[in-house]
């Protein structure tokens, strides 16, 4: 609940900006920062959980160009779930896992405007952390114990590949927009069960020029 204040509280700043640099602000697209609030859904699986659906929310920040962007978020996604971890003997053992976080950046183009909607596709990469994880087993030996901790420290965190699409809109200074992203799987993930999906939604505002003038 700590992290949704935290987001609750940049989107509340987010919509106070503007107000306050009213005069700085621009309606035009091209050369231009927006930051942004966006809430959405993501479906991932575990070793021991398939197909599951979670809500996120999170902020970012846009830099334009004419048919260029560079785009940097921050999400968390809420969840509570299992998966496990296995030893070289076969032996599986169960980790709960609680929340994801991401830190994305890449870069977006913007192919062509129809009307006040232009559609966007980009690449980039996201480092992944796991909020919580810990076993769900009581060990008889110290050195399992042992070895599960430290395979769960190993595989809380890892980057990854990311491919996004998404549509703006441009309604004076404010863009609602809608967007969806991909990030294949990874084998020493604790979130590794197939590729994990994103479809996000949300506003972003036109705050300043990108370019001093």
């Amino acid at each position: 609940m700590r992290s949704f204040r935290i987001y609750a509280a940049a989107f509340a700043a987010m919509l106070i900006v503007p107000a306050l640099a009213g005069a700085q602000a621009r309606h035009n697209f091209s050369d231009s920062w927006f930051w942004g609030a966006k809430g959405g859904l993501a479906s991932f699986s575990t070793e021991t959980v398939d197909n599951k659906v979670a809500p996120l929310v999170g902020a970012e920040w846009l830099i334009t160009r004419q048919r260029f962007g560079l785009y940097i978020a921050a999400d968390e996604t809420f969840f509570d779930e299992t998966s496990s971890v296995s030893d070289f003997q076969g032996g599986s053992f169960g980790v709960q896992v609680k929340n994801l976080r991401r830190f994305t950046a890449a870069g977006l183009i913007f192919p062509k405007q129809y009307g006040s909607v232009r559609p966007y596709a980009g690449v980039g990469f996201t480092l992944n952390f796991i909020g919580e994880a810990g076993p769900t087993d009581s060990f008889s030996e110290p050195s399992d114990e042992n070895f599960v901790r430290s395979e769960i420290d190993d595989r809380k965190d890892r980057p990854s590949f990311l491919a996004m699409v998404g549509a703006q809109a441009q309604l004076g200074s404010v863009s609602p927009f809608v967007q969806a992203s991909y990030q294949p799987s990874h084998i020493n993930f604790l979130l590794s069960g197939r590729p994990a999906y994103f479809l996000e939604a949300g506003v972003r505002v036109n705050v300043a020029s990108a370019i001093e003038r």
